[in-house]
């Protein structure tokens, strides 16, 4: 007896079956070659927030010296975390250096008591030199 079977019921044949891995293959290497941007972007954003907060920290330093009329602190040296390592082992990866923090707070014109305080955070990202920059006002206090 012999069967007559509809084109519709046949499978998949091998080009067809080749084709859809090939495509598969390509759209896994497209995925991931974006993680190691993912990577280098996370580390970037890890490193300003804490630029961020050792600038934030030595513009509150200065301020409080403004206002308790106390000689202006010397920055700090604040390392930079270098995190935790994505390999899933727990071991802390070793900091890549440390910010240089300046700063100093300078008289307003025409004001008895207020000054401008500036506080320059730079630190180095592999080959690029980033910065930050904090300004506030801060008022003697008056006794």
């Amino acid at each position: 007896m012999v069967s007559n079977r509809s084109s519709s019921a046949r499978g998949f044949t091998i080009l067809e079956a080749l084709l859809g891995i090939t495509i598969f293959a390509i759209a896994l290497a497209a995925f991931y070659s974006i993680i190691p941007g993912s990577f280098q972007t996370t580390s970037h954003d890890d490193q300003f927030v804490q630029a961020v907060s050792a600038g934030q920290q030595y513009m509150d330093a200065l301020r409080s010296s403004v206002e308790q009329g106390t000689p202006v602190p010397q920055p700090p040296v604040i390392p930079i975390d270098g995190g935790v390592s994505v390999t899933g082992n727990g071991m802390q990866n070793a900091s890549p250096g440390n910010f240089i923090i300046t700063g100093n707070c300078l008289p307003v014109p025409g004001f008895t008591r207020l000054e401008d305080c500036t506080v320059l955070v730079t630190w180095n990202e592999g080959s690029a030199n980033r910065s930050y920059q904090v300004e506030s006002y801060a008022t003697k206090q008056v006794s």
